[in-house]
């Protein structure tokens, strides 16, 4: 089997196994019998119970104890649970652990709230080395000043050494970075981005887009296979250590995807993986579709533990840096992106005709689709792409994504309902920028962000997911990984500053958990084999250190794995 799948995810001959994975109950007896515990299934037949037994990896039985230890045998293992709660084995829609992991290859990256804490980093930084300090993943909406710093501030504790700050859509440069990019005040303001100035016409260090000004400056380090094969085994360790199971990698190119396959040959996969093939769209658009046509593997390659998922491309920027495309103008309030501009709507990378284009190729050859949209006018323009594909290839059934979402409209939500779209969505989002965007954004267009319970309610299937980019930790890292937090902002709608946003948009424990489970398991076509537990369904479960259907509501978030389970078989156990 496993040479089988090497080939196919290599080069897309054979076919590993049924698509989609099949529920198959094991005959038994069983391997292990969990008892006394307050074990929620997700499954409407028996939502709660206080045993399982597990055979061949998967549940066996769930039920009372009598009944379910009928199923034992004088080799099966029997764990006390002591009263605590079980939980399906989580899922997290949407992270990407090579890169996170890597970003941390030199040592632990802090986190970054305040001009305090940059100053402390970059000072620290030049104490430690010679060259460019670089400071990545900085955000102007999670700071607490609510803006970026100009090069001047930068300047006050950098001296000669050059310094950027940069989130990959938009970078500040201190005055010593600038004269090594050869930017000045006679430089032109580019056509792909913003140079921001003064009153006086001098550059205040910002420069949004337009990375060809910022890139002479940074020699990107490449990481080897090895390099990538060991970061992605050590983040699915930490994965494991907060109760997910599964995930679904949002953007991979062929050395990520050998790097998969390599820990995949070795049998030290312990998180069941998803993973996205990312298309550079910006592009003309023959060679775009005629790189999606030599791809070869499509969605459903794979074995219980690597599948081909999604084809991904990028339509525009992001909400945390000012650049994703909205329906209307920013307007007058935006200084915590580092410009002013009354007209400027975000950026849209692709043009309609050509995302057309690209998902009909995509559905004809068997893809499922999906792009980042982050502001609800692109949002808009992939839902038009989905209409017009559908008309000639209907997609209803093939589960086409969303992917943020962050603004919905009601008119948006009936056309995802009536084409079978799902969404990939994060709520850690709403949390940290909540605050920054309502003062951008204003009271209409805030009631549009992340309206969980109209998207529920509309029959439309959302998944939790994080966006997890860089750290170890899972509190601490942007953005935080730890399913329970994102649960917990789900329910709650509590931003950073203590602020809620229409509370109305709620959701119920029970809705906050079926995120992280069988929604992002129906997701990625696997709802018949995870995503509860049932019979013949695999044994991924977590343990828990509380009841996270009874707790306060504010305690949710602290909830700590006691164990972790994949198949059966133990990948965590808390010391």
């Amino acid at each position: 089997m496993r040479s089988a799948v090497l080939l196919l995810l290599a080069s897309g001959a054979g076919w590993a196994q049924q698509w989609p994975p099949q529920r198959e109950v094991p005959p038994g007896p069983a391997d292990a019998l969990y008892y006394n515990g307050k074990i929620v299934t997700m499954w409407p037949e028996r939502p709660v119970v206080e045993s399982m037994t597990v055979a061949a990896g998967r549940v066996l039985d769930l039920g009372t104890t009598q009944v379910v230890g009928r199923k034992t045998g004088p080799r099966t293992r029997q764990v006390n649970l002591e009263g605590r709660t079980v939980v399906p084995g989580l899922i997290d829609s949407h992270v990407h652990p090579i890169t996170a992991a890597l970003a941390e290859s030199d040592g632990e990256i802090p986190v970054l709230r305040s001009f305090s804490d940059l100053r402390q980093y970059v000072t620290r930084a030049i104490k430690e080395g010679d060259g460019l300090v670089f400071v990545p993943k900085v955000y102007s909406t999670r700071l607490q000043e609510k803006r970026y710093p100009t090069r001047w501030e930068i300047d006050g504790y950098s001296a000669d050494r050059p310094v950027v700050l940069d989130n990959g859509y938009a970078a500040v440069l201190n005055s010593a970075a600038l004269r090594r990019a050869g930017v000045s005040a006679a430089t032109p303001d580019p056509d792909n981005g913003k140079l921001i100035r003064n009153s006086d016409g001098e550059p205040t260090g910002l420069v949004i887009g337009a990375r060809q000004l910022v890139a002479p400056l940074m020699t990107s380090r490449r990481f080897g296979h090895e390099e990538q094969v060991r970061a992605l085994e050590a983040m699915q360790k930490a994965y494991s250590s907060v109760g997910l199971t599964s995930v679904i990698d949002r953007s991979q190119q062929p050395p990520g995807i050998r790097a998969y396959q390599e820990l995949w040959r070795r049998g030290a996969l312990r998180v069941r993986s998803y993973v996205t093939r990312r298309i550079d769209a910006e592009r003309p658009l023959a060679e775009v579709v005629a790189e999606i046509e030599a791809l070869g593997s499509v969605t459903g390659y794979g074995d219980e533990m690597l599948r081909v998922g999604s084809l991904k491309v990028v339509l525009d920027g992001g909400i945390l840096l000012g650049t994703a495309f909205m329906r209307t103008p920013y307007g007058a309030n935006t200084q915590v992106y580092g410009f002013e501009d009354s007209d400027y709507r975000g950026e849209l990378r692709i043009r309609p005709d050509d995302l057309a284009a690209i998902v009909g190729a995509a559905a004809r050859l068997g893809w499922q689709m999906t792009a980042h949209t982050t502001g609800g006018a692109s949002t808009d323009i992939l839902l038009d792409a989905y209409e017009a594909v559908s008309r000639d290839i209907p997609i209803s059934g093939r589960r086409f994504t969303l992917t943020h979402a962050n603004f919905l409209t009601g008119d948006a939500i009936r056309r995802a309902a009536r084409l079978g779209v799902v969404a990939d969505m994060q709520p850690a989002w709403y949390h940290f920028d909540g605050p920054a965007l309502a003062d951008v954004l204003g009271g209409r267009r805030m009631g549009q962000l992340q309206p969980y319970r109209s998207i529920i309610d509309a029959g439309v299937v959302v998944a939790g997911g994080s966006d997890h980019m860089i750290k170890f930790d899972a509190r601490e890292a942007v953005n935080p990984y730890d399913p329970f937090f994102g649960m917990w902002v789900a329910v709650t709608r509590r931003a950073a500053d203590g602020s809620v946003h229409n509370p109305e948009q709620r959701v119920s424990r029970e809705e906050a958990l079926r995120m992280w489970t069988w929604n992002a398991a129906y997701l990625s076509f696997e709802e018949d084999v995870k995503g509860s537990l049932e019979p013949g369904k695999y044994a991924d479960f977590a343990v828990l250190d509380r009841d996270i259907l009874e707790c306060p509501a504010d305690e949710l978030r602290d909830t700590r794995v006691v164990e972790t389970v994949l198949g059966g078989r133990t990948v965590y156990e808390r010391e």
